[in-house]
C-alpha cells in the first residue's frame, strides 16, 4: 500500500511552524516539531517492520504533504499566512 497524507495539523512554536500529518496507514504519521529539525516518520510498530517506509527521504515526506495540500486546496495555512 502506498503512503498518502489524509490530514494535517499545523502549530506555531517559538522557532517556527510544526506539523503532524496523519496518513492512510494505521499508526503512521509524518512529523516536524517546528524547532528547526527535519521532517520525519513515526510509526506505532517497530522500525524493522516498516523498513520500506523509513527509506523515504525528508523531501519525499514533504512532497506527500504538498500533494495532500494541493488535493484539498489547503494553501491558506498558518505557514503560508506567515510568509505573505
Amino acid at each position: 500500500m502506498e503512503l498518502e497524507v489524509s490530514s494535517i495539523r499545523y502549530f506555531k512554536t517559538n522557532r517556527g511552524i510544526g506539523y503532524q500529518a496523519k496518513t492512510n496507514l494505521k499508526g503512521v504519521q509524518i512529523l516536524n516539531d517546528g524547532n528547526g529539525g527535519e521532517t520525519y516518520l513515526e510509526t506505532e510498530t517497530p522500525k524493522r517492520e516498516n523498513k520500506e517506509l523509513y527509506k523515504l527521504t525528508e523531501c519525499e515526506l514533504e512532497d506527500l504533504i504538498t500533494d495532500y495540500e494541493i488535493s484539498v486546496n489547503q494553501f491558506d495555512t498558518i505557514e503560508h499566512r506567515m510568509y505573505r
